[in-house]
């Protein structure tokens, strides 16, 4: 067994000197307990001069008394002696590996099964031994995207730690942290198929529901339904989402929508929102159709294009609850168009040519046609409404409503509903998607909803929020609930914006532009939070990986995956908006991997300087090299959607067994991912 603790120098505050006093003073008391003990046998005992008696094993050890006299311990109370040293040594947490008894690498899972044991709940794991456990109080976990097993000299198809001292001569010189701080490399098993790579990110902070818990989410779910009426015929007001749902989902928040002064916004320039209905305005104008006697309800779609101010409306289509067009306009951005992205939109520089509506416009016509008290249909519609700078408190969105098959945080997509619920093929166009087909299907889903009852399109889930979970454990720990002030008991530093999704249920978020922030955020959350999850992106950059899932994407992959009802994993499972991403590309032309290396090597420096003692540190890299599986299934798909209408001489790609077999090679080098664990060690402190 060896003992996998790393040792470092601790920033001197209140909580680290507590810690070493309490240590110390054990440590003083256990030496206390053994000068008594030794004076119980004889008076007298000078414990600086002992030597071997040198006879018989029976007889034990001489030791020399004050008065010049001698006696005698015999050598059971010796060993006696050093078994309750070696306890007393070891009061400090630490991490044991017998590599003898792990038959196969570990995956991302386990990483977060071993938070899970620490700080909450969960099972204690069989490929890892955790001395005196309670003496961990935080857990910091960084991602750090584009570290490979070659990177360390490394066999992509090693399965058991490797010992640092064995590949130190063939890793980087530059990655000298590892080398210091960590005993064991950990081969690492990504998330994935025989052919794709899935979100190490969402099998990191998304956990499997104990049986317990699921049994009591499926009574509540059940109840809720029953409360809701949840046989056929039912009513629109039971689909509409609440306030914490619009919150959860970044939804742009109307004024008359209840929700904490926090998350409530001025109206900024440029946006409108929806206002009630004058009482004189004529109920039953063209296009305005009374629901269940009450309710008049518009589908709503838009398309987008790129300008040089990013994302932009092109086109916006509402049709109402009889599946009729009630507006249909293309729209002129106000800034230059940079991609009209046909190929998504179906808009083309000629449809816009001699267009001179503008969003204003559209905006000023949409608030005459909708009011307060209608309700929008639409699919993800808070990216809708945000296009069109546009507030509205009535809302159902059938992402919402109908569930993916395998739960949260994963969303089904538009087309794969209308395979599934609706039996028909929609977004098959060459040109790009119909924006009226996609309101019109949105509608026919509410409908079908209505009629099938509430269960229907529904699953329960199996995993909840990781954080969440360390939550609930906590206030369960405490005897109170989840909200006690509890929910959400760590901190998620990361790109972008992480409050959209996997930083849902944190209690403090951070977001960054590069990795520098990264690290300030981790150093100002560590103390303050029991768990801490970042992620460090500079490397992955450098070598190119961001391209497999951020926004240069080959659409006929997301196409392929929106069949099986799959939004396409990143390398890291970003999920996130990579729209606010610092200048990756000059990262990447301008900074060779050496000086990456020896950046990285820095930041994770400062990151483990600024840890408290005992806190356990997780480096993951959550995945292994994806660019090329990420060719291979784009060239998959194009040959699919080809051979439907070609002949084989015809189609511009083939796909045959080599093919194949090079995508289930390239599918384990995506999968093959490297973790370290190590935890920091209280200052002057050798244990």
């Amino acid at each position: 067994m060896s003992a996998v603790v790393a040792h470092g120098t601790s920033a001197s505050d209140d909580e680290s000197n507590g810690y070493e006093a309490t240590l110390l003073s054990s440590r003083m008391q256990a030496s206390d307990e053994q000068g008594v003990s030794f004076k119980k046998l004889k008076t007298g005992l000078n414990s600086s001069e002992v030597r071997s008696s040198g006879t018989s094993s029976n007889v034990g050890v001489q030791i020399d008394a004050d008065e010049g006299g001698s006696f005698e311990v015999p050598k059971s109370e010796i060993k006696k002696r050093k078994r309750k040293e070696k306890r007393k040594s070891r009061l400090f947490p630490s991490f044991d590996v017998d590599a003898s008894a792990i038959k196969d690498k570990i995956n991302v899972a386990d990483l977060r099964d071993l938070v899970l044991w620490i700080l909450a709940d969960g099972v204690a794991p069989k490929w890892l031994s955790i001395y005196n456990k309670l003496g961990i109080p935080r857990i910091a976990t960084v991602l750090v995207p584009g570290l490979t097993p070659d990177l360390f000299g490394v066999a992509l198809d090693a399965g058991k730690p490797v010992p640092m001292s064995v590949i130190e001569s063939k890793m980087p010189q530059e990655l000298t942290f590892f080398k210091h701080n960590f005993a064991h490399l950990w081969p690492t098993r990504a998330p994935g198929d025989r052919t794709k790579l899935f979100s190490p990110m969402t099998a990191f902070m998304y956990s499997p529901l104990p049986k317990a818990d699921k049994n009591t989410l499926q009574k509540n779910i059940a109840a809720k339904l029953n409360s809701a009426d949840s046989s056929a015929n039912v009513l629109l007001k039971n689909l509409f989402m609440s306030a914490e749902e619009f919150v959860d989902g970044d939804y742009p928040i109307h004024s008359s929508t209840v929700v904490s002064d926090d998350d409530r916004q001025e109206l900024e320039e440029g946006w409108v929102e929806t206002v009630s209905r004058p009482a004189d305005v004529n109920h039953e104008k063209k296009g305005s159709i009374l629901v269940q006697n009450r309710y008049r309800v518009y589908g709503l779609d838009c398309e987008m294009c790129l300008t040089t101010h990013g994302s932009a409306l092109a086109r916006v289509t509402i049709v109402n609850w009889n599946r009729e067009i009630v507006m249909d306009e293309l729209v002129l951005p106000d800034n230059t168009i940079t991609d009209y992205l046909t190929q998504y939109s179906g808009i083309t520089a000629k449809m816009l040519e001699n267009v001179s509506t503008t969003l204003a416009d559209v905006q000023k016509q949409l608030t005459s046609i909708i009011h307060s008290d209608d309700i929008l249909v639409g699919h993800s519609l808070e990216n809708d409404l945000k296009a069109l700078k546009l507030r509205h408190p009535a809302v159902i969105d059938t992402s919402v409503i109908f569930h993916h098959s395998r739960g949260l945080p994963s969303k089904p997509s538009l087309k794969w509903l209308a395979q599934k619920f609706l039996k028909k093929e929609i977004q098959q166009l060459k040109n790009g998607h119909d924006s009226a087909e996609d309101a019109r299907t949105c509608i026919d889903l509410v409908k079908l909803k209505m009629e099938k009852g509430m269960e229907f399109g529904t699953f329960v889930p199996t995993t909840e929020p990781l954080l969440r979970r360390l939550a609930r454990a906590e206030a369960s720990s405490r005897g109170g609930t989840e909200t006690d002030g509890l929910h959400g008991r760590g901190a998620v530093v990361d790109y972008g914006n992480p409050a959209q999704w996997h930083g849902t249920d944190a209690s403090t978020i951070v977001s960054c532009q590069n990795d520098d922030e990264v690290v300030r955020g981790v150093r100002d959350s560590i103390r303050q939070h029991a768990f801490v999850w970042a992620r460090v992106r500079e490397l992955e950059f450098n070598r190119g990986w961001v391209a497999y899932h951020g926004r240069k994407k080959d659409r006929r992959e997301t196409n392929l995956a929106e069949t099986t009802g799959d939004a396409v994993d990143g390398t890291s499972g970003s999920g996130g908006d990579d729209s606010d991403l610092a200048t990756d590309e000059k990262i990447r032309q301008t900074d060779d991997l050496q000086n990456c290396l020896i950046k990285l090597n820095k930041r994770l420096e400062e990151i483990w300087d600024c840890l408290p003692p005992a806190t356990a540190l997780i480096v993951m890299s959550g995945s292994g090299d994806p660019r090329e599986m990420s060719r291979l299934n784009a060239m998959r798909a194009q040959f699919t959607d080809e051979f439907k209408t070609k002949k084989w001489d015809d189609v511009s790609v083939k796909w045959t067994d080599t093919e194949n077999q090079q995508l289930l090679e390239a599918n384990k080098v995506a999968r093959a991912g490297v973790s370290f664990i190590a935890i920091k060690g209280p200052s002057h402190q050798e244990s």
